[in-house]
């Protein structure tokens, strides 16, 4: 499109141009050839009255020399008793004629331009001054007059050029600008945006695009967080009626059940990861002190329940990390659930929060089996039939800059943690 422009510019500015160097060069050259012919009729008008005034051959020849042409060699005067004064080979049938009528004429020669001046000398009597002006004379400053139209015309197209570029990178490099940020929206940078400048078409187009992806980061979060909260609200029903399978006395029908359970907890899980695979951060901090104080209240009525020892080591907040709270607690649940399904009921739970080197901590350690190296690549791999679904904590923790660790606990069991980079 630069490019286009900038043609455009050179073809309308060489128009312009020519029909402003043309025009001017014509005219140049018929302004050389008029002051040529003006000098020549001036020198023979300045014999006209000597040889009206009957002088002598003398007076005749000091007035020839007195001129440029007759200096040049460029003058002839035939006087009415045919004596000839100045350049006697310099004949012409105008000269002839006008000694023989008493016409002038001025006309052009093999070379040039000639001025032939009929003079009365007395009763029948007549004599002519004839003037020759060379080419050379007749283009006398035309050539550095039509170099300097030249230059000024170049000169011209060359800054309609440079204003071209300047007028076009205003536009172009907008329209690329507005062309790269579309990519990237369409890549998934829903935070990529455009100044809008330029022209008022495009700063309204840049404008309109703004509004556009703002609105679609809007729906999606919104939507993720919808969906992040709709299944952390399912996973805590399951987890109950899990627990409560448990108590079924058939195991045939508790097996039948558990199977149910398994699959629609693999469902849930299927929505949270979803829901969390290319969330951006949150555009509003979340207090993950806060938020895990929420959950352990939860959590601590079904360790009640089951007897379980249960240890909270957690400091106050506010500790803001750029994620939801529902995606918070919903990674965090995830810890949760995992020693409420693998260990046995009188397995201790110990949780804890800290801070350390501008991340926020939150682990969750356990007394029972732990994981072996297999177990834990199949729960990082995802929430398979393991139920370990681990991988929505790592996803939560890593989408902002954060990390996840699974390491044996002090109490034999494993200890897992999540580390959020503090906003």
């Amino acid at each position: 499109m630069r490019r286009q422009l900038i043609l455009v510019f050179v073809a309308v500015s060489t128009m312009v141009a020519l029909a402003f160097v043309v025009p001017l060069a014509f005219l140049v050259q018929r302004t050389a050839e008029d002051r040529a012919i003006d000098a020549a009729r001036a020198d023979a008008a300045a014999i006209v009255p000597v040889l009206a005034s009957g002088g002598s051959v003398n007076a005749v020849e000091l007035a020839v020399q007195a001129t440029t042409s007759g200096k040049l060699g460029q003058m002839t005067v035939v006087r009415a008793d045919g004596t000839t004064i100045g350049s006697a080979d310099i004949w012409s049938q105008r000269l002839a004629a006008a000694i023989a009528t008493g016409m002038s004429a001025i006309g052009p020669t093999d070379d040039g331009q000639e001025i032939v001046v009929a003079v009365a000398t007395g009763p029948g009597e007549l004599s002519a001054v004839r003037v020759v002006v060379p080419e050379e004379e007749l283009r006398r400053g035309r050539d550095r007059a039509w170099l300097a139209l030249v230059v000024v015309g170049v000169v011209l197209v060359a800054m309609s050029v440079a204003v071209a570029d300047r007028l076009a990178r205003t536009i172009v490099r907008p329209t690329q600008n507005l062309a790269s940020a579309a990519l990237q929206l369409g890549g998934g940078d829903l935070d990529v945006r455009v100044e809008p400048v330029g022209p008022p078409e495009l700063v309204e187009l840049s404008s309109a695009f703004n509004a556009l992806g703002s609105r679609i980061s809007g729906m999606l979060v919104h939507e993720r967080e919808l969906v992040a909260e709709l299944s952390h609200r399912l996973r805590t029903p399951l987890t109950r009626i899990r627990l409560r399978i448990e108590q079924v006395s058939d195991e045939a029908v508790a097996a039948e059940l558990s199977e149910d359970v398994d699959e629609l907890t693999r469902v849930v899980t299927g929505l949270i990861e979803d829901a969390r695979g290319s969330t951006a951060p949150a555009s509003t901090p979340c207090d993950l002190a806060e938020a895990v104080r929420g959950r352990v209240d939860f959590w601590a009525v079904l360790a009640e329940d089951q007897g379980r020892p249960w240890t909270v080591a957690t400091i106050d907040g506010p500790l803001l990390v750029s994620v939801s709270r529902s995606e918070l607690e919903a990674a965090f649940d995830v810890l949760l659930e995992n020693v409420f399904r693998h260990t046995d009921d009188d397995a201790a739970v110990e949780i804890g929060t800290e801070v350390a080197d501008g991340f926020a901590r939150v682990w969750v350690g356990d007394s029972g089996p732990g994981f072996n190296a297999s177990q834990v690549a199949r729960g990082l791999s995802g929430a398979g039939s393991t139920g370990l679904g681990l991988d929505i904590a790592r996803r939560t923790t890593e989408s902002i800059g954060g990390s996840f660790h699974i390491d044996p606990s002090h109490l034999g069991g494993s200890h897992v943690e999540m580390r959020f980079p503090l906003s």
